[in-house]
């Protein structure tokens, strides 16, 4: 890494440059059995190690546990528990139910995670996610309401999903609280055309089609159903669509909106501090771009283990114990690397593990260029208590909104 991205990171974490060599503090690792992000805390853990000074000079010393069901994430979390040695554990994706997991750790070691995806995420005690994962999609309503001036929107979701469910009823209410008209439609997980619900959804005459949909299969399929159809309303959906697979099948990522928890690696940004994060993180990224590892895999993973070593970096001395180590977490305010500004453990009901609900929104208008729809604004979940017409402060001012900014299939 250039001197001049060394010096970006060491000003984020508040450690000295140099190879770690003291003694080591050892970290779970828990991801789902997906080579990518492991791919990556593996070279982030390396980098940090290395080059990056580690934790006031202690290297970090990584213990892989891989999940692709409760009984597995159950059993990493008693391995983990059961090490004396250990001090907590960084979660990266865990599309199982980790109820028994979140149970386990949370007496005995704390929990970092980049994207909680499950109820027991949000609400497990002694875990701690820098972003709100699957529980941030209520930006959609402020992006609709602030952004797209919208009356009518239109959303699609797979069936049989409690996950997708749950995010798509939050979103009606939350559109209704508005005064925002909203039509959902759900089709088939195994479907491969989606014109039924499309037609459906009536997403034709609506001002905005929000696609809860997050897997490859789908994003090809909607790219392909609304080209059929001729339907040229605005799409707002997530990251999940900017895989490789989509990218191949198609030619290229659709020319949506995509909601995310970080700030895009890929767009410009006028904050100098957050430009010199991009170039610091691209750096870093460009060998893993021929080892299947996504932009946005890669932001998470680095962000969190960045954070993680800026927690520990906090803590006086070396009193790298559980407890101590939970406490810094729980106080982390903030900043995240290429992240959230602020963090508030505590401050969402019944979700104590979310330290915020902001989103930001970038459209992909072809050709790898990226367009930051809402001009730096991280936009907040809309208080249920205002209506259409009233300002919400987040993005007001803002000139050129998404209906011409935007660029549709």
């Amino acid at each position: 890494m250039s001197a001049e991205s060394i010096a970006t990171i060491a000003r984020y974490t508040g450690v000295n440059a140099g190879k770690a060599t003291g003694s080591p503090i050892k970290i779970g690792f828990v991801n789902a059995d997906a080579q990518e992000l492991v791919v990556a805390v593996d070279e982030v853990v390396r980098a940090v190690n290395d080059t990056l000074g580690g934790v006031r000079g202690h290297p970090l010393q990584l213990v892989k546990c891989v999940v692709t069901s409760a009984d597995q994430a159950t059993k990493c979390a008693q391995t983990f528990a059961d090490d004396p040695a250990m001090v907590a554990v960084v979660q990266g994706t865990i599309d199982a139910d980790v109820t028994a997991f979140h149970t386990i750790l949370a007496p005995k070691l704390p929990v970092l995670g980049g994207l909680p995806l499950a109820l027991a995420d949000a609400a497990a005690p002694n875990s701690y996610y820098l972003s709100s994962g699957q529980f941030g999609g209520l930006g959609a309503v402020t992006f609709a309401k602030q952004y797209s001036k919208a009356r009518r929107v239109a959303v699609l979701s797979p069936g049989g999903s409690p996950a997708n469910e749950l995010a798509v009823a939050t979103l009606e209410l939350a559109f209704k609280a508005v005064d925002i008209d909203v039509t959902v439609a759900r089709f088939p997980m195994d479907a491969t055309d989606l014109t039924q619900a499309v037609t459906a959804s009536q997403a034709a005459n609506a001002d905005l089609l929000i696609p809860a949909i997050g897997i490859p299969q789908h994003c090809v399929s909607l790219s392909n159903t609304l080209q059929k159809m001729a339907v040229y309303t605005p799409v707002l959906t997530f990251a999940g669509c900017l895989g490789a697979d989509v990218r191949k099948t198609l030619g290229d990522y659709p020319r949506w909106n995509y909601l995310g928890f970080s700030v895009s690696a890929e767009a410009s940004s006028t904050d100098d501090a957050t430009a010199w994060q991009v170039r610091a993180f691209n750096e870093w990224f460009r060998p893993l771009e021929n080892r299947s590892v996504t932009r946005n895999g890669g932001v998470q993973i680095f962000q969190t283990v960045l954070a993680l070593v800026k927690i520990l970096a906090s803590i006086p001395g070396d009193t790298f114990i559980p407890a101590v180590v939970g406490n810094a977490m729980k106080r982390f305010g903030g900043p995240v690397y290429l992240g959230v500004p602020r963090l508030s453990f505590g401050a969402v009901p019944g979700q104590p593990a979310i330290g915020s609900l902001d989103s930001r929104v970038y459209v992909y208008l072809g050709n790898d260029t990226w367009r930051d729809t809402t001009g730096g604004q991280w936009l907040s979940p809309p208080n249920p208590n205002q209506r259409q017409g009233q300002g919400q402060g987040q993005g007001q001012g803002q000139t050129g909104g998404p209906t011409q900014s935007q660029s549709t299939r």
